[in-house]
């Protein structure tokens, strides 16, 4: 793909009209409209929400591969898709999405989950009733600063095609810097939350970020010694700086296939539920706490005991569709692969994007060694090869798999592997490992249920127990390592 050229970003200063409009109406609601702390920061909360959830959406259509070095706010770093080559059109009146930008979209979620905690806390301390926030005045404003916020989009984003000339780290990290300051300069701030002049500034400063990161897509690009402070303010709102190299393309035959061998599908569903528990078990107590204090502020804050009981079956729901979308990325990461055999060459073709992944002479494959510590081979019967390819800066290691018949792929590629079949495990360890995880989980369960522990107890456990599992993961790993 070929990236066009930026386009004049002097812009027209009357494109910034619509947004001073809308961010001055708060500022008229404290100064002659008697708006109280916290429905200042209910309002400016609302629209933070949203510039996050636009910009988790606008990520997915960001055309520019992200940066292999990402340093701010924002870090989806190793996770899966992100290499992932092509696109897909869900819509003839939208620009494709990349699933490379599905990790980028999916990490504002915890953003979103960090911030609402924090309002959640601003809002009990400050908030006596909502009835303030249902005054025409004020729900005016929210209309005009999420208004604002569509339209800037619609605008700019789509109409102008920005996404372009970003990449989704971009889209992100912009709205995520703005939150990082205004987060952190309402937190010395807020004990004098009811003064007028304390709530002016806030306003004052919502609005120079908002100017910022306007400035910072429509400057020239100039800078002179009496704006060099101001250039560097606005160029850190900006973003993180786009680099106009694309990724170098995949040497591919254009020749077609002799061979075609797709992975086990059933294998990368087990692999990826897996994966998937043990992921969100580690970020479950994290996110799980922050989650439950939202509940309990609210519940508290309402005194209706329903709230807590939909608090809870969201917590559920929740719970569920992590898990799922971790094994839907897992799966669209290796399941849509099918390994062709064109010519002398191995080519990893992605089914669904129709785009090849990555491709590699067979007689440059190094390190070919049938992975020996994996589950779902070992129950399934299915097995993985990994490989290496390239040189040097280009030196990467690769899977085959899991396949049904390995046999078969060893055959077509001329891998060089003597035989498919795995290794006895050391069962004394195997089994060591099995018992050790077992007791962790129904310990931590008992502990959690027994009467008479403390809150702050049941919370460390949950904290503990995922790296308490590190040592059965570790002591599998060892009880496989004779098939390596």
């Amino acid at each position: 793909m070929r990236f066009p050229r930026p386009p004049d970003r002097r812009g027209d200063p009357d494109d910034f009209r619509p947004i001073l409009l809308a961010n001055l109406l708060p500022l008229a609601g404290v100064l002659w409209l008697g708006w109280e702390p916290a429905t200042l920061v209910f309002v400016y909360g609302l629209e933070i929400l949203l510039s996050l959830v636009l910009a988790g959406g606008k990520a997915l259509f960001a055309q520019r591969p992200p940066p292999t070095e990402r340093d701010g706010v924002v870090s989806v770093s190793e996770a899966s898709l992100t290499a992932k080559r092509g696109s897909v059109r869900v819509s003839d009146s939208l620009p494709p999405i990349y699933p490379r930008n599905v990790p980028f979209a999916l990490g504002v979620i915890g953003g979103l989950v960090l911030y609402g905690v924090f309002l959640v806390v601003v809002l009990s301390l400050t908030l006596e009733s909502g009835s303030e926030l249902t005054r025409p005045d004020v729900l005016l404003g929210i209309g005009a600063l999420v208004g604002g916020q569509l339209l800037e989009t619609r605008r700019q984003y789509f109409g102008r095609r920005e996404y372009e000339r970003v990449s989704p780290y971009a889209v992100v990290e912009t709205p995520a810097r703005q939150l990082f300051v205004l987060v952190f300069v309402l937190i010395p701030l807020a004990p004098a939350l009811g003064s007028t002049g304390v709530l002016a500034v806030v306003i004052c400063l919502k609005l120079l970020v908002e100017w910022s990161s306007f400035r910072a897509s429509h400057d020239t690009g100039t800078e002179s010694a009496a704006n060099r402070f101001v250039a560097r303010f606005v160029g850190w709102f900006a973003g993180p700086t786009e680099s106009a190299a694309e990724r170098d393309p995949v040497r591919a035959p254009e020749t077609p296939p002799d061979e075609r061998i797709r992975p086990a599908r059933n294998a990368l569903l087990l692999e990826g539920a897996l994966l998937s528990i043990w992921t969100v078990a580690f970020f479950l107590p994290f996110f799980g706490t922050m989650w439950l204090f939202i509940v309990l502020a609210i519940t508290a804050w309402s005194g209706s005991m329903l709230l807590f009981w939909l608090g809870v079956a969201a917590s559920a729901l929740l719970l569920v569709v992590a898990l799922g979308i971790r094994i839907v990325t897992h799966y669209l990461e290796y399941g849509t692969l099918e390994y062709q055999r064109r010519g002398d060459y191995i080519v990893a073709y992605d089914r669904v994007l129709e785009e090849p992944q990555w491709a590699s002479s067979i007689y440059r494959l190094r390190d070919v060694t049938v992975v020996g510590d994996r589950v779902t081979d070992r129950v399934l019967g299915t097995r993985t090869i990994r490989a290496t390819t390239g040189i040097r800066s280009t030196e990467t290691e690769r899977r085959l798999g899991p396949v049904a018949d390995p046999e078969r792929l060893v055959e077509v590629f001329e891998l060089p592997v003597a035989t498919t079949d795995l290794e006895p495990v050391n069962r004394l360890i195997a089994a060591a490992s099995g018992i050790l995880a077992v007791a962790i989980v129904l310990s931590a369960g008992a502990f959690l249920v027994a009467p008479g522990v403390t809150m702050g107890a049941r919370l460390d456990a949950l904290v503990y127990v995922p790296f308490l599992m590190l040592v059965p993961a570790g002591l599998w790993k060892l009880a496989c390592r004779s098939s390596e």
